[in-house]
């Protein structure tokens, strides 16, 4: 018997959540809906010939005190459903290189290309003489890179097979 009895209340808390997240149930209305005059020529319709399923809200039972209120136009209804993690994306691994420009001149560009080709890519610009700073560059399973050095006076450095990630300092020097 107490099988049957909480099979009873599950089924019915169903029902009334299933009811509650559509909106259908408990529905609140300051006002009755107004009704389209009826032609001159026809008496209105009686109020005792509306079918139930057609009955204004104003009929539906009032919320439990502690209910949670009815989502209105401007707040949009709360999906029962829990919130899906999204998948984290997998990021490369990253090694910070300390760059120091010990020239007389301003270094105007330093790229990094991935030993054995690749795209190359712009790590370090306009950096003082005497000047250092650090940047995060992402590798793959190879940290051994090719850099290129431009600097103010048209001269240029390369450096070829560094591995930045047993060596990660770069001093770029006359």
């Amino acid at each position: 018997m107490r099988r049957s009895y909480v099979g009873a209340l599950t089924l019915g808390a169903l029902i009334a959540g299933a009811a509650m997240t559509t909106g259908l149930a408990f529905a609140q209305s300051t006002a009755p809906a107004a009704e389209a005059p009826a032609p001159a020529d026809q008496a209105p319709a009686p109020a005792a010939e509306t079918p139930a399923a057609e009955a204004p809200a104003a009929q539906a039972p009032a919320p439990a005190a502690n209910a949670p209120a009815a989502p209105t136009a401007s707040e949009p209804a709360k999906s029962a459903k829990a919130p899906i993690a999204k998948p984290r994306k997998k990021m490369a691994p990253t090694v910070v290189v300390l760059v120091t420009n010990k020239r007389a001149v301003p270094l105007t560009e330093l790229d990094a290309t991935p030993a054995g080709g690749g795209e190359a890519k712009q790590i370090v610009a306009n950096l003082a003489p005497g000047k250092k700073t650090s940047v995060t560059l992402a590798h793959g399973k190879s940290c051994v890179f090719d850099l290129h050095g431009a600097f103010d006076d048209g001269s240029s450095t390369d450096m070829t097979s560094v591995d930045l990630c047993k060596d990660n300092k770069v001093n770029l020097v006359d």
